[in-house]
Parts: structure tokens; sequence; C-alpha cells
């Protein structure tokens, strides 16, 4: 589901995955720490400097399961979406990645199908107007979002990193180290496993 902030905070929705992190508060060094969802069958470890942050202060298109901060705003944010069925990860990509230019005028610099934790997922970057931990289609921060959501028999699993777009390539490299350490439970369909 397409996401966009509101004056007031509040998501109103529309088409296809996006997700806007409302920015956390505070900042603080913390070591590497593995993350265990027992619930939807996935862990990963998001390495220092993340500090975990309270899942309150992040609005997103399902259920949020962790989340981290960072300088400036930075977020990385794991959730679940459930929709009850199985979606391509090539048609997350074709969709988001034409939800993000059309409906919030994004640069998409990278929207394509790779595998992660053993399974096919949507790999999607996008940069922005936004707040530096929100990309909105609006704001006077350039913003980016890298989307990597692995979908399954039944519900997708998302793992996303916001920040300004100018502390990117510094936030990436402990992003994909994160990413790196996705292991995912549970199962694909064929059309899934097979998607290119």
């Amino acid at each position: 589901m397409l996401c966009r902030l509101t004056p007031r905070g509040r998501l109103a929705s529309g088409i296809v995955l996006s997700f806007l992190a409302m920015a956390a508060t505070g900042f603080a060094a913390d070591e590497d720490k593995k993350f265990s969802d027992e619930k939807f069958s996935f862990s990963l470890t998001v390495p220092a400097p993340w500090a975990e942050a309270p899942l309150a202060a992040y609005t997103v298109p399902g259920t949020t399961r962790g989340a981290w901060s960072g300088p400036s705003g930075s977020s990385i944010v794991a959730f679940v979406q459930e929709p009850g069925q199985a979606i391509s990860p090539r048609i997350l990509v074709d969709a988001s990645a034409a939800a993000m230019k059309d409906k919030l005028g994004c640069k998409v610099d990278a929207a394509e199908v790779k595998t992660v934790g053993g399974k096919k997922a949507m790999w999607l970057v996008a940069t922005g107007k936004g707040t530096g931990g929100a990309l909105t289609g609006q704001g006077d921060v350039e913003t980016t979002t890298h989307w990597v959501a692995i979908p399954r028999e039944k519900d997708v699993v998302v793992v996303l990193l916001t920040c300004p777009a100018a502390d990117y390539a510094d936030r990436l490299p402990s992003f994909e180290k994160a990413i790196k350490s996705l292991v995912i439970g549970g199962a694909q369909s064929a059309e899934q496993s097979e998607a290119k």
C-alpha cells in the first residue's frame, strides 16, 4: 500500500507498497544485536551505531516488528504486511517503483528482484522530497528510502532504511550488513521463487 504523510502526521493510503518512517528522536551507539521475530519467522542483526528505537515512533502500512534509529532522523524499520495471498516480487518492484515516481515524484535509483535470505525479494531505492526521516513528496530535505521486501505465501517481510539523501552512502554499509544477516523462514510460492 502506498502511503503519504498528511499535514497532521497521519497516513493516507493509496496503492502498492510504500512506507514512511516518522523520525525517531535520539541516537546512541549500541553493540550489534540480533533481532528475532518468532511470530513472523525472521531474524536479522542490525550493527552499531544503530540503536533500538520505540516501535510507536514509526507508522507503517502493516505491523512494526523492530526499529532502529540513527543520526539525522535516519531509521531502519522491520515490518510485516499481511495481504493473505502470494504477491510476486516482480509485481512489488514494478508497481512500487511506478507509485514512488507518480505519487511522490521520486527518482528511482534501483528497482530489481534480488535474492535475500534465500528468497526472491524486491530491492528498491528511491529519492525525493521529505524530512530526512520520511519520504513525503514534499519538504525541504532530499530523502532516500531503500526497500527490501520479501514476499511469502501470505505475507511480506519488509526492512526499510530511510535517511537524508546526503547520508545514504554512509548508512548503506550497515544496512547491507543487516540485510546479509537476514534469515527468513516460511515459504514462497513457485511464482515468487522463480521471479526475475
